[in-house]
């Protein structure tokens, strides 16, 4: 089970990773009812015909050869899904909503975006050094170059730049209006932490979400683990 792409559906219930702020180790919140209704969601897909538990290398060969019609992923799967099925059969748009615990609740996915940091310590006093280094990091964030960014050729990175934004080659773009508007709130995507505790999270959330669809773990102890993951990230370095 594709912890990047499952782990989210704890934001959708209302839950919290590492707090609101995504900052606050001690944060995390899933041993609760809501929680376990997430897992339990996850176990019921392993009897659903309509549910396919894909991985990333066989994504692409099971939506091209019709054994799954639709998936979820992001821009960098653009060019693959369009040679998939053919880029004029190729449908994008936001998560669905689900039925989570017998409610409808909206998918959230995890939202990562771009930075260009200066480290002026290398230059020391070498303030012509310094400068061109911000110089660069300007450039390349520039409203320019997030154009040449999302119009090259295989690229497909969506601006961030309102600007660029609201141009007609973003307005007119499928795959970038649904990454926007997807992008733009909180309904749709939770930031993705990035305490160095992450590390142990994307490791113990994939185990204890396979091991749910797997059935290794009972309904029974899906609090406790849920309470135990809980301890886990908090305790972790």
């Amino acid at each position: 089970m594709n912890a990047y792409s499952t782990a989210p559906l704890f934001m959708s219930v209302g839950d919290t990773l590492f707090g609101e702020d995504g900052e606050t180790v001690d944060g995390t919140n899933w041993g609760n009812d809501a929680g376990v209704s997430v897992l339990q969601w996850i176990a019921d897909q392993k009897s659903n015909k309509g549910f396919v538990n894909l991985t990333a290398e066989n994504a692409m060969s099971k939506f091209g050869d019709d054994s799954v019609a639709s998936l979820e992923s992001g821009p960098w799967d653009l060019k693959a899904a369009q040679d998939a099925v053919g880029k004029d059969n190729l449908g994008i748009a936001v998560y669905p909503k689900i039925s989570i615990g017998g409610n409808d609740v909206q998918q959230k996915a995890f939202l990562g975006v771009k930075l260009f940091a200066v480290n002026q310590a290398p230059a020391g006093s070498d303030t012509d050094r310094i400068a061109a280094s911000y110089k660069l990091a300007s450039m390349l964030t520039s409203a320019e170059s997030q154009e040449n960014q999302f119009t090259y050729e295989g690229r497909n990175i969506i601006p961030a730049n309102k600007e660029v934004q609201a141009s007609d080659t973003v307005q007119s773009d499928e795959l970038a209006q649904a990454v926007i508007k997807m992008a733009s709130s909180s309904d749709y995507t939770v930031v993705t932490p990035k305490l160095s505790q992450m590390t142990t999270f994307w490791t113990e959330s994939a185990a204890l979400l396979s091991d749910v669809y797997n059935g290794k773990i009972q309904s029974s102890d899906y609090l406790a683990k849920l309470q135990q993951f809980d301890k886990d990230l908090a305790n972790a370095k």
